[in-house]
């Protein structure tokens, strides 16, 4: 799902002078440029230009929940010559369409990063467990009679709990396992997996919520806050966003102490 990011440097002179020339409300004004946004996140290139979409198309487009009063050619052209839409030899343009879907770039951009990282993460576990296998296969030939294990003997617990690390890596990610690995309490994994998911599709980085991950359980140590008092996963990444109160407490430095350490109220 895309979006637009709308904040009250729309309401201006441009918009005032829009209004104005269509003779409409400033609301109704807002209306149409929204639904052209919207329209513009499926049909618009990145720097706003409006693809395989003639005058007659843009027009459609501006008409749906317009008022009677309006004609759709007026409106076009009124948007034109007050710079919401450029015109030039590639065709028309949304004006600063970058500035409107600011937030849903830096979230397709992150995604696409976030996807690269998973990938090279992927290539490199095949690389490694390919080299693993072979090397595994020469040394059985070799070892299998002089190094036999005498019977009875335990086996070594380690490279199973190794094989379960990278199982878990592997179904939720190198980014939750660390965020997981950093909080201080471990109940309903898989909740809290998709509250991770879901504040990353609502634009939050990673490395942000890992960060806040670490800030709580710091805060739970100096303060030897028992377990059951620690807020889940699942909450902490819910929908109040709670972890954002963690974010800050980094970028505000405690205040610092001086003078003597002498009682500042007492009287002289």
């Amino acid at each position: 799902m895309a979006w637009i990011s709308v904040d009250q440097r729309l309401i201006g002179k441009k918009l005032r002078n829009l209004h104005k020339t269509l003779g409409c409300s400033r609301n109704e004004a807002i209306g149409i440029l929204i639904g052209l946004w919207l329209w513009g996140l499926d049909n618009a290139e990145s720097d706003g230009l409006l693809t395989s979409a003639d005058r007659e198309d843009v027009m459609g487009v501006i008409e749906n929940g317009m008022s009677e009063d309006l004609d759709a050619g007026t409106v076009l052209d009124s948007l034109i010559a007050t710079g919401w839409i450029d015109r030039d030899d590639a065709g028309m343009r949304i004006h600063d369409w970058g500035e409107w879907r600011t937030y849903y770039n830096r979230f397709m951009q992150d995604k696409k990063s976030r996807a690269e990282r998973n990938q090279r993460y992927r290539e490199k576990r095949v690389r490694s467990n390919e080299t693993e296998n072979v090397s595994k296969d020469v040394s059985q030939d070799v070892t299998k009679d002089v190094f036999a294990e005498p019977e009875g003997k335990e086996e070594d617990p380690k490279p199973k709990k190794q094989s379960q690390k990278k199982s878990q890596i592997e179904k939720y990610g190198p980014e939750f396992e660390e965020f997981w690995s950093a909080y201080p309490r471990h109940d309903d994994k898989a909740e809290a997996f998709n509250k991770f998911g879901a504040r990353i599709n609502n634009g939050f980085k990673a490395e942000d919520l890992i960060r806040a991950a670490r800030a709580y359980a710091d805060r739970c140590r100096r303060e030897h806050t028992e377990t059951r008092y620690i807020k889940q996963a699942k909450t902490f990444l819910g929908p109040n966003l709670a972890f954002q109160d963690y974010l800050r407490e980094q970028r505000e430095p405690l205040p610092v102490q001086t003078g003597t350490g002498s009682n500042p109220f007492r009287r002289s």
